[in-house]
């Protein structure tokens, strides 16, 4: 995953004065190593080798999952790396994998061939990368440190494996450990956190790259048995107590506040605390106090408590955060899941034996089942229901009455069904996106709607475009492309009018709304924001009634000022009908932030309130429009996170100093179809086929 800095991030000291400096360490961990008498012990551990082994000769599931890895390294070994090109990504990210599935191979077999083969290879790198110079991103082979220290975590791993084979001498061992394994950590390890120029950039502190960095520089610690690497890896300023403490967000969300990059998080921390469990630490379990000593430029803090955390917070959170069908709100450059039974999670079980994890890998058929899945049993037990606590997770995380409140990253997620919402899967479920930006990977879409209903997301959000495409700047880091308000067909902060791969606020000038409102009981959340543009506030109000979603979102300018205010939503569906009369139109939306890239198709001027109804694969959404005064409306074909695939655009216009927009959205049931909404003085009352009942507004 990437992440390119075109400025530099500026180094945001502690208030403590200028002559502040950094220790050498930070609230240190007395770490008692016991590097095990025989290898491997950095991915795998003699026992569990054996474990393997047996596993295969028992289970011709397991057979074939052995046999798999070795057919790969037979393949890979019928020829040498190649010429290693400094900046080709895909051969070494290759090469890694190749490395390691062959040391596996031997491990599995004891077939010499695969560790010679190995052997080689780590040599081959050896010979030529002191030579390569570090580059300004602080690599020597890749052209981000990130893909350097993924990469670099296999070559550990694959070094482990057959260190002990018998086919390195003496020289070659040293020649590996010292010219590739050591100097590869040199693109990470930072000595002088005062000086060093790489600390300025967050890179180095705070994002998924340092979790990585974090991991690497630990494993090759542990292969070459360098207690001052592990300790560095584990005790420095930004070392792994620091991503505990000061990283993961007290709801159990890691800050960048994308779904996608909390699990690669996990992807690194994993193999880094099994390593050290096998080494007699168990990171699985510390609990390290919070700091909430300082802002990190783009990582603001927004934690409200002082409560110890652990990685064990990053297990349980996402469950929090899904719909019925497991899916979630997409939230900066994320996927929308659904949330999978993967490996982590199984190693996750073994750690901690949470019942919500064993609940997970019972469901299975999520991914397919590679050799490490013979590492570990498969709960023996699960419980039938997903075993969602009332009350309290994580730190401060809420979860009552089948709504979620994640008051540090900012959202609500609010279910109309309680218990174990999996088995009601036609529920209504929503999220109110209110918190900060997150970093490069955040998005300018504040007070951002997720619709779920019918067993599907009928109003999702698009995660992002592809990586270093135009439409990623183009379209997904724009507000037209999410579910929210657009003032004057210019983007929220931090985007504005650029068009900006990886837009990002910063601790001097944030921009995060204000939780006003969050009642389970009700199916009910409100918040504000007056930071997303210059003397606008925006609020916005949701509520479930019943499976419909009642939306009241406003906008208004403090000095009385006229905007052209636009409520945009995406709908996964086809417009079917339509009670305002509408006109063929054609032509792109705008010129900028997006526009663009939409499409029109009708337009039309509707006066008071009107309804429309969306369809797909047999199912209808009706969005209703309730109030008085003219609604410019207009449809389109907008974008999705691929250039390849539209999807319907709504776009509800009024040019005013002030407007809110009420509307509910209707997951069609035939049984109690609704078949009015008007406003009163008190909330609007909705008129539907099992009686008439009114909806107060907040």
């Amino acid at each position: 995953m990437l992440f390119r800095v075109s400025q530099v991030l500026a180094l945001v000291a502690l208030a403590c004065g200028n002559s502040w400096a950094w220790p050498r360490y930070q609230s240190s961990m007395t770490l008692e190593l016991h590097f095990p008498s025989a290898r491997p012990y950095v991915a795998l551990t003699v026992a569990q080798i054996e474990r393997v082994k047996q596993q295969a000769a028992k289970s011709a599931v397991a057979k074939a999952q052995v046999g798999r890895v070795v057919a790969q390294a037979a393949g890979f070994i019928a020829n040498p790396l190649g010429t290693l090109r400094p900046g080709d990504d895909s051969q070494h990210r290759n090469n890694g994998n190749h490395l390691l599935t062959a040391a596996l191979a031997y491990a599995f077999t004891g077939d010499r061939r695969y560790a010679e083969w190995t052997r080689d290879g780590l040599l081959a790198y050896a010979a030529v990368y002191p030579g390569i110079a570090l580059t300004s991103a602080s690599t020597r082979l890749f052209t981000e440190s990130l893909y350097e220290a993924s990469w670099l975590v296999e070559v550990a791993q694959a070094y482990d494996l057959v260190a002990a084979s018998g086919v390195f001498t003496a020289g070659q061992t040293q020649r590996v450990e010292d010219d590739l394994l050591r100097k590869a950590v040199t693109c990470f390890k930072i000595e002088d956190f005062q000086n060093d120029p790489r600390i300025q950039n967050l890179h180095f502190r705070c994002y998924n790259f340092q979790a990585w960095h974090v991991a690497a520089v630990a494993l090759v610690g542990l292969a070459v048995q360098d207690r001052e690497l592990v300790d560095w890896a584990i005790n420095s300023p930004y070392g792994f107590r620091h991503l505990v403490a000061h990283d993961i967000d007290d709801d159990g969300m890691f800050w960048e506040r994308s779904e996608g990059y909390h699990e690669y998080v996990l992807e690194a921390l994993v193999p880094l605390a099994e390593a050290m469990f096998h080494c007699g630490v168990d990171l699985y379990h510390l609990s390290v106090p919070a700091d909430r000593s300082k802002d990190e430029d783009a990582h603001y803090m927004t934690d409200t408590s002082d409560r110890p955390k652990s990685i064990q917070m990053m297990f349980e959170s996402l469950f929090y955060l899904t719909f019925p069908d497991l899916s979630y709100p997409a939230l900066g450059d994320s996927d929308a899941g659904p949330l999978r039974a993967g490996i982590t999670y199984l190693t996750g079980y073994e750690r901690y034996h949470d019942a919500k994890l064993a609940w997970l890998l019972a469901r299975g058929g999520n991914e397919p089942r590679d050799w490490r899945w013979l590492l570990y049993d498969l709960p023996a037990e699960a419980p039938a229901s997903l075993p969602l606590e009332e009350g309290r997770f994580a730190n401060t995380g809420e979860y009552r009455d089948g709504c979620s409140l994640f008051p540090s990253i900012g959202l609500a997620v609010l279910r109309q069904a309680t218990g174990d919402y999996t088995r009601q899967p036609d529920s209504t479920a929503i999220s109110l996106s209110y918190g900060p930006h997150g970093g490069g990977h955040g998005h300018s879409d504040a007070l951002n709607l997720v619709v779920y209903a019918q067993g599907r997301q009928w109003a999702p959000d698009f995660g992002s475009m592809p990586y270093e495409s135009h439409w990623k700047e183009e379209w997904t880091a724009q507000s037209v492309s999410h579910n929210t308000i657009v003032v004057d067909g210019i983007s929220q902060k931090p985007t504005g009018r650029r068009n900006v791969m990886w837009p990002t606020d910063n601790a001097a000038d944030r921009v995060f709304g204000v939780l006003e409102r969050f009642d389970p009981a009700a199916k009910s959340a409100s918040a504000t924001n007056d930071r997303a543009y210059a003397g606008i506030r925006l609020r916005r109000a949701v509520r479930l009634d019943g499976s419909r979603v009642v939306d009241i979102f406003s906008a208004a300018d403090a000095q009385g000022a006229t905007h052209q205010y636009d409520y945009v939503l995406h709908i996964d569906g086809q417009l079917a009908a339509s009670s305002t009369a509408l006109e063929a139109a054609s032509g792109k939306l705008g010129e900028v932030c997006g526009y663009q890239l939409v499409e029109q198709k009708q337009r039309g001027t509707a006066a008071g309130s009107f309804h429309l109804t969306f369809a797909h694969e047999g199912k209808q959404l009706r969005v209703w429009l309730a109030g008085e005064g003219a609604t410019e409306v207009i449809l389109g074909d907008g974008l999705t996170n691929s250039p390849d695939r539209k999807m319907t655009t709504l776009v509800l216009r009024r040019k005013t100093p002030a407007t809110q927009f009420v509307t509910v959205i209707e997951p069609v049931n035939a049984a109690g179809a609704i078949r009015s909404v008007r406003p009163d003085a008190a909330g609007i009352v909705i008129e539907s086929a099992i009686g008439t009942h009114r909806v107060r507004l907040e």
